[in-house]
């Protein structure tokens, strides 16, 4: 169900102010082409199982959610859940009527099945020749069977690994319809209806990314990355990056790349340096490997615990059981990591061994995944925060009482964030983050945001933002305080 986004009354726009020279689940949405993934829904599996029994075991899907839904080696937290959206490249789709499961049935139970179907075949009322099962020994048997009785217009398959049947329209693209069964003897037996828990996929023409993913944002925003499990190609790729810079910093992609053009040091032409920074796309998390290891940077970011005292921690340094290291010299890693590229990689020294991903980078002003994801998650709370005040039985005037009551409720989201660690007390600024912090607000806060990590600003309002009902220039400012990721140090013998 389609919902209005709150932003459009409670607007939050994400910034940073770079050091000089230098109430959200986050789930992740994977998504597929295939054929058993609805068009136009967002679907969502709670485990590797449930994908394995809808999709099969061997599909990249099983095998992505899989690595995904075990997230890094020793959170404390595991993915809740796995978002699926479906993807419409090139050609136009049927549409399709899956029965609900006969996972555990004999054949024998279909064989008293007697009567005629009836159901909607691409716009039009369609109804079966009655139908007798006595005689079919499997279901391949059944599904045929049924197909017969249906005539031209359909085609009804058996899926074995599904257990369930596929009724498919023959005709292709936005007019293609099979929908669920009117009740009946016969419909309700092979579990065709919907109160037997059939499903059904519209036919579909090809479907621009952009268009997809503002369909996906219509039905479900319980998510901050994505990742395809298809391979795009390099115009499929530039349009979602530009769709996730476009999101007002609020989605990332996870952009796998096997290129061997990413491990040429300082490459202008590898992807990330030839599209990704020079069309100045934010947002983007660029992986070296296959698909699973896009689907890393998911597994963090969903196993992240917002409730644990420092829960934060850096995607560099995390282990991800399921999946090999892909980069073992040191040579590849430099490279990559010169051309902006993440990577898992294999790392030893003396008798020190250790498997971790690395460098954790995201391009745009967030620089790093994680201060990415913290911002996404303050922001949606303090969205949460102010729907919570203002549906909560009160008005909140342009005057000191109104503007203390909106400012009280950032406090709750501003203790939350301290205790996660994405906002840090006792970091001592740059001058020139200072400067231009004092400047916005027009006095000196940098004490308090040494102290307290954050402050909330709001400035004088106009006429007009009252006549509007508007509040507007409020600013909240935190301080990151970044995570120390290596160390450069000397060792001195003092003799």
């Amino acid at each position: 169900m389609s919902k209005i986004p709150l932003s459009r009354d409670f607007k939050i726009t994400p910034s940073t102010v770079n050091a000089a020279g230098t109430a959200l689940d986050v789930y992740g949405l994977l998504l597929s082409d295939n054929e058993l993934l609805p068009v136009g829904k967002v679907s969502e599996f709670t485990s590797a199982a449930d994908v394995g029994a809808a999709l099969g075991t061997t599909s990249k899907e099983y095998l992505a959610t899989s690595l995904y839904m075990s997230g890094y080696d020793n959170s404390t937290v595991r993915p809740g859940a796995v978002l699926f959206g479906r993807l419409v490249r090139k050609d136009p789709v049927a549409g399709w009527l899956l029965s609900g499961s006969f996972k555990g049935v004999k054949i024998s139970a279909l064989q008293g099945v007697t009567g005629t179907i009836t159901l909607m075949l691409d716009g039009a009322s369609k109804t079966s020749t009655s139908l007798n099962l006595s005689a079919v020994t499997s279901f391949t048997d059944a599904a045929a069977a049924i197909g017969t009785a249906f005539g031209s217009g359909v085609e009804v398959d058996w899926l074995p690994v599904q257990s369930r049947f596929i009724i498919r329209s023959a005709t292709t693209g936005a007019n293609s319809e099979v929908s669920q069964a009117v009740p009946g003897a016969a419909a309700t037996a092979l579990k065709l209806t919907a109160d037997t828990a059939a499903t059904v996929s519209p036919g579909a023409i090809a479907t621009s990314i952009t268009d997809t993913m503002a369909a996906i944002v219509n039905q479900n925003q319980d998510w901050v990355m994505t990742a395809s499990l298809v391979d795009l190609t390099d115009e499929e790729k530039e349009e979602l990056c530009a769709w996730v810079s476009a999101s007002t910093n609020r989605y990332a992609y996870s952009m796998y790349d096997t290129s061997e053009d990413a491990t040429v040091a300082n490459n202008e032409s590898c992807f990330v340096q030839s599209v990704v920074i020079a069309n100045g796309y934010e947002n983007v998390f660029p992986v070296y490997g296959s698909y699973l290891y896009a689907v890393l940077a998911l597994a963090y970011s969903a196993s992240l615990n917002f409730n644990r005292t420092n829960g934060r921690v850096s995607y560099k340094f995390r282990a991800f059981s399921g999946i090999a290291p892909n980069v073992t010299d040191n040579a590849t890693a430099a490279a990559l990591e010169s051309n902006g590229y993440n990577f898992y990689g294999a790392y030893g020294q003396n008798k020190t061994l250790a498997n971790y991903v690395s460098d954790g980078a995201i391009t745009g002003k967030f620089l790093w995944l994680d201060s990415f994801i913290s911002q996404v998650w303050i922001n949606a709370n303090l969205v949460a925060a102010f729907a919570n005040l203002f549906t909560n039985n009160s008005s909140y005037a342009f005057n000191a009482g109104g503007y203390a009551s909106i400012s009280a409720a950032v406090i709750d989201v501003a203790t939350n964030a301290i205790n996660f660690g994405a906002i840090r007390a006792g970091v001592t600024l740059d001058q020139a983050q200072i400067n231009i912090v004092n400047d916005a607000v027009g006095t000196d806060i940098s004490n308090v945001l040494y102290t307290q990590g954050w402050f909330f600003f709001i400035p004088q309002q106009t006429g007009a933002s009252r006549t509007e009902r508007s509040l507007d220039g409020a600013i909240f400012y935190y301080v990151d305080g970044q995570l120390i990721q290596s160390i450069d140090m000397t060792s001195t013998n003092i003799l």
